[in-house]
Formats: structure tokens, C-alpha cells, sequence
């Protein structure tokens, strides 16, 4: 299962790194600096409040058929029909539930048009991810890797037609979120025509009774995954409605929170695939130790040193990705950055816990972490803007993490392996010190990148975090 798994994660993470990346840095950044801080702040909190809810479109269902279908691959064919006709229920309610509260909040009315776009796009993703469940859930790993780079391929295209080519001057925020949202939909088709070759076209099948039972099943899938998304997303609403410049500090916090994402859609990665390959070792009773030590040490040696070396050189970079990066961006970003360590134990510690169905004590653990992050928000916003909201977020998701390690450790009685631990932390107080030495005397950056880079490599393979024997021998093993 090891085997499978990381040969799964090298195919995702192989056609991931040839598109997110250019995508941001090509497409995204330059979008934002083509439109200003003010309309792409606008962009941003509406997209954040069509994330707010957008768990009502699937209801956990998408991570209950993963982990059904991992275990039991043969129910594929048996709830289709009757699956389509409830997630159609789910949409219709979403969008009115959707545009009812938009209304309610008060939000500007003439930004009606930008939320009927969005809400489109959050039905396609959510489509997307719901098809991914078979793909994930029969464990095939390529398709499922296809699936989650179509959306960013088509924008990434008509970007850069957008964005290099004389088609359309000046580019408008009506265009930007045209492709944008033409990106979503035709990622939508590709899924289509996946799940009719997968399952068959689907039709409608009215049961009542299969509903309310299935909802009853994975109304606490939805619970964790809406709660966990307003922890994320809730800031920027926050910023907004608080704040007295807050469609500004809303586009200086996204500038930072563009990198933490761009991080994040490669640790989301690992949880799709550990997701269907948790459900089946814990089917089989087997160990989930190997599996928990290569996740974790893969995500988090590459997160210390990325959160080292963004921090140090972090005004440098920003100059030269945005037009009007300040203070704000800069110090927001050390705290987002941190973000990211607790984030991943998220992805390798609470897929577990729901593999192994705790999901109430997911839930209580990210309600606790969503009153963490409110609380600070509304203390810390209308004294430090966006910066207040990064370091609300770093928090809150420290609480989260922790307390989902802690779970796995002591309720579950599963681990990583020994000493696992004393290596990342000595990893992490070396780049640390490295850090600190940088951002007191003010090296050359490039005697800075090399010294982070040769300490990274000399502890990552000496210490063995990185085992790249033990790789190699692992993908090697004849299958069973």
C-alpha cells in the first residue's frame, strides 16, 4: 500500500508542478496587478463567500463515496442514479441559500452579476471533486491526477491569451472572471465524460428514504468540511466588513494568501490520495505507520524550508510579484507561511480520523478552531488589517492541527515512526537559525539561498527524513 501510494502521489505531483505553479506566478499575480488591489479585492470576497457554503453542494458525500468505494469497490454502479438526483436537490438549495444570504449581509448589489458567475464555478468544482471520488475511491490515481489539473490548464491558457496578446485591451475584471469561470466549465465536461465511462449517464431516480439516509450518513462529513472552510475563508469577509479600507486589505491579504495556496494545492494532493488508501489499510488492519511517517516528512521538510526561505527574501519576492506590495503583505505572509506546517498535519492526521469515521471529534476539534480564529479576528482586524488576520489564521490552525495529532495519537494509538519527530525539529531549529542570521545582518540573498539549500539537503537525506533508498526499494516491490 506504500507502494501505491507514493507511486499515486508521483503522478499527481508530476503533472501539478508542470501547471499550478506557472498558473499563479504566469496568470494569477499578473491578473492582480493588471486589475489593482480594488477590483481584484472585489473578485476575492465574492469568491470567498461562494467558498463559505459551497459544502451545502455535496454534503460530505464526496468524502463518504471515497472511503465507500475504497473499501467496497463493487457499490459503484448501485447509488448513481439515485446519488445525481439528490446532488441536483443540493445545487438548487445552495444557490438559493447562496443569494438569499448575500442579500441579507448586504453586500453591494452591484456586484450581483460577479456572484451568479462564481456560484457556477463553485457547482463545477464541486462536480469535479464529486467525480473524483470514484477516481480516487477506485484507486485510479492518473485519472484522478487528469482531473485535478483541467481547470487550472484551460485557465492557464486562456490567462495568458488574456493577459500577453493584444485580444482584448485593457483586460477588465468582466473578462478575468469570464475565463475564469469558462475554466471551471469546461473542467466540468472532462469530468462528465470520466463518470459516464466510469459509472453511466446518469438519470433521475427519486428516493426519499435513500436521501434521508444517506444524508443522516454523511451529514458529518459536511459539518467538518463546512466548518474547516470557513476557518479558511471566512477571513477575507471579515477583512472586508470590519476593516475601513477593507477591499484593500482584502487584496494586500491575498497577495499573501496566493503563496500559502499555492503551497496548499500540493498538500491537498497528499490528502486525496491518503484519503482511499487510509480506508483501505484500516479495512485490512494493517499498519498506517509507514505511510503517516513518508507523508509527514515529505510535506513538512518542504514546508520548513519554503516558510525559511519566503520569510527571509519575503520583501524581495513581493516587489517583484505585485506593483503595490507593503507592510502589510510582508508581515501577513511570516505568520500565513507558519500557516502551513499546521495545515499539514491537517492533511495527514485529520485524513486519518476521517478514514477511521471520528468525525465527531473532527468536528468538535474545528469548531474549536473556528471560534479561535473569530475571536481573533475581531480583536486583531481594526488594529492590523490583513496582518492581524494572518497571524488569526496561524492560530487557529495550530489549534486545529495539534489537537487532530493528539486524537490519532492517543485515542487511535497510531504514530509515526520513532524518532521522526526529533529529526524535524532539528531541521527545523537549523533552518530556523539560518533564518534569523539572515534577517539580523542582511546577506547577499544568494549566499542566503545557498546556505538554506546545502543545510536543507546535508539534514533531509543524512537524517534519513528523506529516505530515498527506501523509496526506490518501495517502488520496486513486485505487486501482490
Amino acid at each position: 500500500m506504500q507502494k501505491l501510494f507514493l507511486k499515486g502521489l508521483g503522478i499527481t505531483l508530476l503533472l501539478n508542478l508542470l501547471v499550478k505553479p506557472a498558473t499563479i506566478f504566469m496568470v494569477d499575480i499578473k491578473m492582480q496587478n493588471e486589475l489593482g488591489s480594488h477590483q481584484y479585492g472585489i473578485f476575492q470576497t465574492v469568491l470567498n463567500f461562494t467558498f463559505l457554503f459551497s459544502m451545502l453542494l455535496d454534503m460530505g458525500i464526496t468524502n463518504f463515496m471515497t472511503r465507500m468505494i475504497a473499501q467496497h469497490p463493487h457499490m459503484i454502479h448501485k447509488y448513481s442514479d439515485r446519488l445525481f438526483t439528490l446532488r441536483s436537490l443540493l445545487i438548487l438549495f445552495y444557490v438559493l441559500w447562496t443569494v438569499v444570504l448575500y442579500f441579507i449581509i448586504q453586500l453591494p448589489a452591484a456586484w450581483w452579476w460577479i456572484l451568479a458567475l462564481l456560484i457556477m464555478h463553485q457547482v463545477s468544482i464541486i462536480t469535479v471533486n464529486y467525480v473524483r471520488a470514484y477516481t480516487g475511491g477506485l484507486l485510479r490515481f492518473g485519472l484522478d491526477a487528469v482531473l485535478s489539473v483541467v481547470e487550472r490548464s484551460v485557465y492557464f491558457v486562456l490567462g495568458c491569451l488574456l493577459l500577453y496578446t493584444q485580444f482584448v485591451k485593457p483586460v477588465s475584471l468582466e473578462w478575468f472572471i469570464g475565463i475564469f469561470v469558462t475554466s471551471s466549465s469546461l473542467s466540468l465536461l472532462t469530468a462528465a465524460f470520466i463518470y459516464f465511462k466510469l459509472v453511466s449517464f446518469p438519470r433521475f431516480k427519486w428516493d426519499k428514504r435513500f436521501f434521508i439516509s444517506l444524508l443522516r450518513q454523511s451529514y458529518p462529513y459536511a459539518m467538518l468540511v463546512i466548518l474547516m472552510m470557513l476557518c479558511v475563508r471566512l477571513d477575507a469577509v471579515f477583512l472586508e466588513t470590519i476593516h475601513p479600507q477593507g477591499t484593500r486589505q482584502v487584496a494586500y491579504y491575498t497577495q499573501s494568501f496566493r503563496l500559502l495556496d499555492a503551497c496548499w494545492m500540493f498538500a491537498v494532493l497528499f490528502g486525496s490520495i491518503l484519503l482511499p488508501v487510509y480506508s483501505r489499510v484500516l479495512k485490512e488492519k494493517s499498519s498506517t505507520t509507514g505511510i503517516m511517517t513518508h507523508a509527514l516528512n515529505l510535506l513538512l521538510s518542504g514546508g520548513l524550508i519554503m516558510i525559511a526561505f519566503t520569510v527571509g527574501l519575503r520583501e524581495t519576492i513581493f516587489d517583484a510579484l505585485y506593483k503595490d506590495a507593503n507592510h502589510f503583505a510582508y508581515n501577513s505572509w511570516i505568520f500565513l507561511s507558519m500557516t502551513f506546517i499546521p495545515m499539514c498535519f491537517t492533511i495527514v492526521f485529520g485524513t486519518l480520523l476521517t478514514a477511521n469515521q471520528s468525525l465527531r471529534k473532527l468536528n468538535q476539534i474545528a469548531l474549536i478552531s473556528l471560534i479561535t480564529m473569530i475571536i481573533l479576528n475581531l480583536v486583531l482586524i481594526p488594529f492590523l488589517g490583513a496582518v492581524g488576520t494572518g497571524i488569526a489564521a496561524f492560530v487557529s490552525q495550530g489549534v486545529m492541527g495539534l489537537l487532530q495529532y493528539f486524537e490519532v495519537r492517543n485515542r487511535m494509538k497510531h504514530d509515526v515512526a520513532p524518532g521522526t519527530w526529533n529529526k524535524l525539529i532539528l531541521l527545523m531549529f537549523a533552518l530556523c537559525a539560518i533564518l534569523a542570521v539572515q534577517l539580523y545582518f542582511n546577506f547577499n540573498p544568494l549566499l542566503f539561498i545557498l546556505t538554506l539549500g546545502i543545510v536543507w539537503v546535508v539534514l533531509v537525506f543524512g537524517l534519513k527524513i528523506i529516505d530515498v533508498v527506501q523509496f526506490i526499494g518501495l517502488l520496486k516491490q513486485p505487486k501482490k
